[in-house]
């Protein structure tokens, strides 16, 4: 049997390509059943997606169609799916965190005609294996003459190992590493433990049955880079970005990691970047991890008020151990990008500009402001809902919520402009490091991605500057 994935057009700048969720699908699917697979890839066709559409159904003829969902493109892939319906009875599964937390909500649609309600490689394979017999596969549920069946759930996979690689195949790999500044994504771990209010770890935690937080050995994810070396070196892949939520929460395995990395010569010929949280920071990790070539550190900051970091986005964090962690990594040479959010429900101006101040002082080589976006199943959707942050359509909190639009203390008007003042500050800042890198020759590189890469590649007027100025820092790191 044959299942056909589809990745759906970007309604957004493409921060990471390509994804891992339907690649990893496939690759388990190729490699470890007797069926077939295949990815349908329209990030870039957003005008063109519904020919596309169905000339692969009628090229490929598959038996499933699948799709992996998040909160943020739930409606768009609603509305692929209804256009197939429209023109196929190939039945339709959808899986991803967003199903996981809104299962009852996304089998509702009646484009929808299985849900998988958690992990998919082994639920995809029974159903393969079982001609699409729902009945008797764990893990899923599925509509039988207009009734929903709950089939009981599976456990989480506990050896990691047993899956394939991600296979890449369908997507346009140079395009991807052109767009991603070379860099390609790897993930060993699955699951986190921290319980951050705003994420989704903590509600899938509550939903999923088995262990949770997960690692694959250190010799399968070396593999891995040695068969990616081997397949995309001569494309340009020179980086990979650790997707995991937080690389270092197990210090021997970080070590064990690095050491094989560079016995195996890899430091020669690659850099690689990681998420890390601020109170697992030592001198010891940062030490091996930019022995061995890591080149950048990502840390989640969310605020600089302790208040609302702690007791309201529940990150666990101090201001004391944010500093230190920030000595501990410039010390070490390694490259520090910083991520805050605003939109917290009781935040205050106030609160906000002590966020900014603190982006200020840390002074990062990258830093990110982002708002607050309530994802289902989450402890700060029950709090905004209890604060009446959210926007009601006819008087109905909706499905669709989206980011914050306003706190209790802030309105819509004054995040707006906050966020146009950090903005300012952030141009003005890779403005300046970019003539500093590349002189007139910065405006030339800001010329050709307005006119030729903006469009082409589907980037948003914000990465103007950032796009080139991270592609001189990463030149740099080879020099």
């Amino acid at each position: 049997m044959k299942v056909l994935f589809i990745e759906p057009p970007s309604t957004t700048s493409i921060s990471m390509l390509p994804p891992i969720s339907l690649p990893t699908l496939k690759g388990f699917i190729k490699t470890k059943t007797a069926h077939d697979a295949k990815i349908l890839d329209l990030v870039f066709h957003g005008t063109d997606w519904q020919q596309r559409v169905l000339e692969e159904i009628k090229k490929e003829r598959p038996d499933l169609i699948g799709f992996s969902m998040l909160s943020f493109n739930y409606q768009a892939i609603l509305g692929i799916a209804r256009f197939i319906k429209q023109h196929s009875t190939i039945p339709i599964i959808a899986g991803g965190v967003h199903v996981i937390l809104s299962a009852q909500e996304v089998i509702s649609n009646q484009e929808i005609d299985i849900v998988c309600i958690g992990e998919g490689e082994y639920v995809l394979k029974d159903l393969l294996d079982t001609s699409l017999d729902c009945s008797v596969v764990d893990g899923i549920w599925y509509k039988e003459k207009g009734e929903i069946i709950k089939n009981k759930p599976r456990q989480l996979i506990t050896n990691l190992d047993e899956l394939a690689y991600p296979d890449f195949d369908d997507f346009d790999i140079q395009k991807c590493l052109f767009i991603y500044n070379n860099h390609l994504s790897i993930m060993a771990s699955r699951g986190c433990p921290y319980s951050c209010s705003y994420c989704n770890n903590h509600a899938l935690r509550r939903t999923l049955k088995g262990t949770y937080v997960r690692f694959r050995s250190v010799e399968h994810v070396i593999e891995e880079i040695d068969v990616r070396i081997k397949q995309y070196y001569d494309k340009g892949f020179r980086f990979f970005y650790f997707f995991d939520d937080t690389f270092i929460l197990n210090k021997d395995y970080v070590l064990r990691f690095c050491k094989q990395f560079k016995e195996k010569g890899f430091h020669k010929l690659l850099r690689w970047n990681v998420n890390i949280r601020a109170n697992l920071v030592t001198d010891e990790l940062m030490k091996a991890l930019k022995d061995a070539g890591c080149y950048q550190v990502r840390m989640g900051i969310e605020s600089g008020n302790e208040f609302i970091r702690n007791t309201i986005y529940h990150r666990g964090m101090t201001n004391q151990e944010i500093d230190n962690a920030v000595t501990i990594i410039k010390k070490n040479n390694l490259q520090l990008r910083l991520y805050f959010m605003v939109g917290a429900p009781q935040e205050t101006l106030e609160m906000m500009q002590e966020s900014f101040t603190m982006a200020q002082t840390l002074n990062a080589d990258e830093i990110f402001f982002g708002v607050l976006y309530p994802l289902p199943g989450t402890d700060i959707l029950k709090i905004c809902e209890d604060e009446h942050v959210l926007e009601l359509k006819n008087g109905v909190l909706s499905s669709e919520i989206g980011p914050i639009k306003k706190t209790k203390y802030v309105s819509s008007a004054q995040i707006r402009r906050f966020l146009r003042q950090v903005q300012r500050w952030q141009m003005r800042h890779y403005i300046q490091v970019g003539l500093e890198l590349r002189g007139p020759l910065f405006i030339l590189d800001c010329l050709r991605f307005i006119f030729l890469y903006k469009r082409k590649y589907h980037f948003e007027k914000d990465q103007l500057f950032r796009w080139n100025v991270q592609r001189y820092t990463l030149a740099q790191i080879w020099d």
